[in-house]
Formats: structure tokens, sequence, C-alpha cells
């Protein structure tokens, strides 16, 4: 996890699980036993988890708030959520855990547009690059930085670093541990591929079309890139697997 996380007692008998940076690649095992512990002393009123310097989620800092949840309803005490940024919000409204975690719901945003680039477009190689589980952050701070020039910006900008975040993970967790990432432009449209080596992904998880159940924890990657990206491409087998999305910018992300 990129981030860090403090867990203490303060006034009020509250545990306060404070989280900041990109909570991406989260172990719960690290947080969990702090928190456990904690809810085991005298006159505990409940569990407030911060996220106010939280700046990204990915599929396992979600399923740790959830976690964190369960652990804190088997204590029978409060849980709480505060001081979630727009764009960590409005991703777990998406993956529909607003409610769960108690907090505000939103509309949900339409789906992209579906519309092919425009042709005889060039293909422009954006960076090409391997990557571990230590090379995500460089990558992600990479891919940031290029969405930005491109003027993506707010839930956008979160959306594609969402995307991407979520393939290299799988491939960190399930692909073999490690994976290349291309990144390319064609005309007002992003297009990242990521390949790996691993045993190539299931049918079962590669058909997820639904989102799953809120508060199910895992599956929820693939599911989160194709409700994101305008198409997602996949080509697996026992040799390996290659991830093609493609992120349609808005018309004034020129």
């Amino acid at each position: 996890m990129d981030g860090a996380v403090r867990v203490e007692t303060v006034e009020g008998g509250r545990v306060l699980v404070a989280l900041t940076g990109s909570v991406l690649l989260a172990r719960p095992a690290d947080v969990l036993p702090q928190v456990e512990r904690a809810l085991k002393a005298d006159d505990i009123t409940g569990v407030d988890v911060d996220l106010t310097e939280v700046s990204a989620l990915d599929s396992s800092g979600v399923a740790l708030l959830i976690l964190l949840r369960r652990l804190t309803v088997r204590a029978r005490t409060e849980f709480r959520v505060r001081g979630a940024r727009p764009e960590i919000l409005q991703h777990l409204n998406l993956v529909g855990v607003n409610a769960l975690l108690g907090l505000p719901t939103t509309a949900a945003a339409d789906d992209p547009g579906t519309g092919p680039p425009a042709p005889d477009t060039a293909v422009v190689t954006v960076f090409s690059a391997p990557f571990d589980v230590q090379g995500v952050k460089a990558i992600r701070e990479r891919l940031s930085s290029y969405a930005t020039s491109c003027g993506l910006s707010g839930f956008d900008h979160y959306k594609l670093m969402l995307a991407a975040t979520e393939i290299m993970a799988n491939v960190v967790m399930h692909g073999g541990g490690h994976g290349t990432i291309d990144v390319e432009r064609l005309a007002d449209r992003l297009r990242i591929r990521v390949t790996d080596q691993g045993p190539g992904i299931p049918r079962r998880r590669r058909m997820v079309r639904h989102r799953p159940r809120p508060g199910r924890i895992g599956s929820s990657g693939l599911w989160l890139a194709r409700k994101v990206c305008e198409r997602v491409d996949i080509r697996t087998g026992p040799g390996g697997t290659t991830v093609l999305l493609t992120y349609a910018l808005s018309p004034h992300d020129e």
C-alpha cells in the first residue's frame, strides 16, 4: 500500500483509522489486527475511518473498508467513514458500497460513449514500461501526468487511473507478479495495453458483466474497467494475458 495508516484511540472512546495517500494493493492483515486490538479496550464507542488524505483507492482499498466495517459490526459498535473527497465518493458509489458504508449516494454516471476514433489518425506512443508491485506507483505517476496534459481532471482523470490500476493490480496478484504496460493515443482515445505471462484469466472471471454484489470482496477489477472504459479487449490463455483498455477523452480534452 503506497499510503500510510494510523490506528489510535481518541477522545470519546473512538478508534480512529486514518488512511493517507493511494490505498492500492492494500493488505488487510497489516491493518485489521491493530483495529481488533483497539476494539478490545473498555468504553469503545465506535470506529471512525478518516479518508481525508486519501487520493485514490483500488479494489483492495474498497475491500479494506468493507472488512473494517465487518470487524466493527462484530464488535457491536458504531462504524463511520468521513472525509472522502468527491472522486472517492463517486468511486464507492460506482461499486455500490456507499449505503453499506453509511455514505451518501449519487446518481450513476452515464456509460462512456462508443463512437469510433477518427479515420486515418496516427497512433502516438506515450510510453512503454515493465512493472511489478514496486513499479506500479511510478507507472501511475507517468500516466497521471500524461492524462493531466490531455486535459483530464476530476472524476474523468480518476476513472482512467482506476481502470489502469485495477488491471495492473490483477497482474501483480494473479498474473505472475510482473508485466508490461504500453500507453498510446489515437485521436481522442487513450489505449492502455497491459500484458503478463501468468496462467490466464478463468472464464468465470472474464465473463462478469454485472456489478458484483455490494459488500462482496474480489472479482470487481475487470467489471470496473469495463464500466469506466469505452472498450476492454482481453486475450488470455495459459501463456499469459493481454488486456487492452480504450478510454474516450471528452471532446474538450484535446
